[in-house]
């Protein structure tokens, strides 16, 4: 079996009670476990010895269920086993047409399936963090707001997670260590930016926004994260922007110089960085507005052409 099945099968148990049938002619649905009424499966109480014992098996259709004069089959002693089974309708069968397989959302709603749907109702959800509109925005570079949700849930393969994951005495030493500083322990809070060499490149680029007021330390910007992460004026859009390239450039610093022995000063990655930046917000529409006027002249940007709107 492929490893795409088995990954399908392994979720089976919560992408079932999401799928319902619809009962027509009720030949193409399991009476006993597939979803078709409110206290489906009925196999959830049902056991299985009772359904042999009353004539069935458990492969029994809806239809093989209803008798010529649309009553359940089953045994009376079943209303006494199972009082549920007494509210339970007995569907009108149309040998004319098959039954319908449909989707049931998280709100109990049928609708048609599609993947969208799907990822919706079986993801894991939890609560909203302050962070999330810092990370996911309207003017977000895609990968660079990925990375960025990694770097918020401190989930990078950094040394604190191989400690994590208990890597053992085996694990190469120098995994140990930050590759762009080889001094300090290559975690989060060190790689952003509290690393004598990514310091340099946080305080060049840095210096073209509002961000003055924070410092290389990561729980300071999560401070200015909570305060402005749902701010939508251009100069705070620009931050936000800066803030995940910066930490996208240096993690792929850190992994060039890891894996591939290519070495970039801190200088030439602050202008990649600023590069990048600079021509996201090109494309931002210009205005009137003086402030944003100045912040467009300090990128170096003509504000005679106007593009896209920011918000």
């Amino acid at each position: 079996m492929s490893w795409g099945w088995r990954k399908i099968l392994s979720i089976r148990e919560l992408v079932r009670p999401h799928v319902w049938f619809t009962i027509r002619s009720g030949t193409q649905t399991n009476a006993w476990s597939d979803n078709w009424s409110e206290y489906s499966p009925l196999r959830s109480f049902i056991t299985p010895r009772h359904i042999a014992n009353a004539g069935f098996n458990l492969q029994s259709s809806v239809a093989d269920l209803i008798d010529d004069h649309s009553q359940w089959k089953w045994p009376q002693a079943w209303n006494d086993l199972y009082p549920v089974l007494i509210n339970l309708p007995v569907p009108t069968l149309d040998q004319n047409m098959e039954d319908r397989i449909s989707w049931k959302d998280r709100e109990g709603n049928k609708c048609s399936f599609g993947s969208g749907v799907v990822w919706d109702s079986i993801r894991n959800r939890d609560g909203i963090v302050s962070w999330a509109n810092m990370v996911w925005f309207a003017q977000c570079i895609p990968r660079h707001s990925f990375h960025m949700w990694l770097v918020c849930k401190d989930k990078l393969k950094t040394q604190d997670r191989l400690v994590a994951w208990e890597a053992g005495s085996e694990t190469n030493l120098r995994l140990m260590c930050c590759p762009l500083c080889r001094y300090g322990r290559d975690s989060r809070d060190h790689l952003f930016f509290q690393c004598s060499y990514a310091s340099k490149i946080w305080n060049n680029v840095k210096a073209m926004v509002d961000l003055d007021s924070v410092s290389d330390q990561w729980s300071s910007i999560m401070v200015w994260m909570d305060q402005y992460a749902d701010s939508k004026t251009l100069v705070h859009v620009i931050c936000k922007i800066l803030i995940a390239a910066s930490s996208y450039f240096i993690w792929q610093e850190r992994n060039n110089r890891l894996f591939s022995q290519n070495c970039r000063t801190p200088e030439q990655v602050a202008q990649v960085i600023l590069h990048t930046v600079r021509l996201k917000v090109m494309g931002f529409k210009k205005d009137s507005n003086p402030g944003n006027r100045r912040v467009f002249e300090k990128w170096k940007i003509s504000t005679e052409n106007q593009l896209n709107d920011p918000g």
